[in-house]
């Protein structure tokens, strides 16, 4: 569940804009507590997305509501056609492919409008976690080799790059406080600035309960004593996902091991089966690692 400035932060759309859809056109209802706090589901989330993609491409909003609850309700456009940029597929239902082809369109023109948009889309069709391991991290992988084959430049590939970080850094403040569970700290070793799937990690293993404090990408050994000593954790979590990270994470293990023997160190990325024995393998799905992460330290 979400509350009403979370749900502004992920769609971005102001927080008026989503009281006066819910009033005017009834799109979005969210649920109310005991003190009348509105808070968002992902139904309600998939809703406002759809609502203002139509908006974006220049529907009026009464249109744009009244199309959004034909296309969650499966039915046709009311005038037989589909909506301005949308695909034959439909572009709210697309495919896994369809979504990554027109991000790699959109990084071509650094149109991050479209990103946003596409983001906004894919998150509000489902939890964090299946979007993160079922597309956004196959996406970035096909953006990598889209740049490696000259279709998109450094600046289009840095422009997703950014986006895709902002969304998740909304959905990971949006999975709210700390938490109550075992203390875990997630970051990266020095030199290493790969942090698109540990940070999907970090708002999975908040969703999981655990109470995560995410301190980014490239730390330095010293400053990841200085973190495990200022927050207490039982684990700390880490990535490697080239070969150059590899000598960076062991003096990270090394250094934590020799302060802290009893502090359990995970570790995720495509290189995790190349980390130091001691270190716990989470697998290559966020989802699943947060989950298991947060079994195996619940109980």
């Amino acid at each position: 569940m979400y509350t009403i400035k979370h749900a502004s932060e992920m769609l971005g759309v102001n927080v008026a804009t989503l009281r006066a859809w819910e009033r005017r056109y009834g799109i979005g209802a969210p649920h109310r507590t005991d003190a009348g706090y509105r808070l968002y589901d992902d139904e309600a989330l998939r809703a406002l997305s759809t609502m203002n993609a139509f908006v974006q491409e220049g529907m009026a909003p009464r249109q744009a509501a009244e199309e959004t609850r034909r296309r969650l309700a499966g039915e046709a456009p009311a005038d037989g056609s589909l909506a301005p940029g949308v695909s034959e597929a439909g572009r709210l239902s697309g495919t896994a492919e369809e979504a990554t082809e027109r991000l790699l369109v959109a990084a071509e023109r650094l149109d991050v409008a479209a990103v946003s948009r596409l983001l906004d889309e894919r998150f509000a069709m489902a939890g964090p976690e299946a979007v993160v391991d079922d597309w956004l991290l196959p996406a970035m992988r096909a953006l990598g080799l889209a740049w490696a084959s000259g279709r998109v430049t450094v600046a289009g590939e840095h422009m997703v790059a950014h986006a895709v970080v902002r969304k998740l850094s909304a959905a990971y403040e949006a999975a709210g406080a700390e938490g109550s569970g075992p203390r875990i700290v997630v970051g990266l070793p020095p030199k290493n600035r790969h942090e698109i799937g540990l940070l999907g990690f970090a708002v999975a293993a908040r969703r999981a309960g655990l109470a995560t404090t995410y301190v980014g990408a490239d730390l330095p050994v010293a400053d990841w004593l200085a973190a495990v000593e200022a927050r207490s954790p039982v684990a700390v979590v880490l990535a490697a996902s080239m070969t150059r990270d590899l000598g960076h994470l062991g003096a990270v293990v090394d250094a934590l091991g020799a302060a802290h023997p009893d502090l359990l160190v995970a570790v995720g990325g495509a290189l995790q089966d190349r980390a130091p024995e001691s270190c716990l393998r989470l697998g290559h799905r966020v989802g699943d690692a947060a989950r298991e992460l947060a079994g195996r330290l619940s109980g």
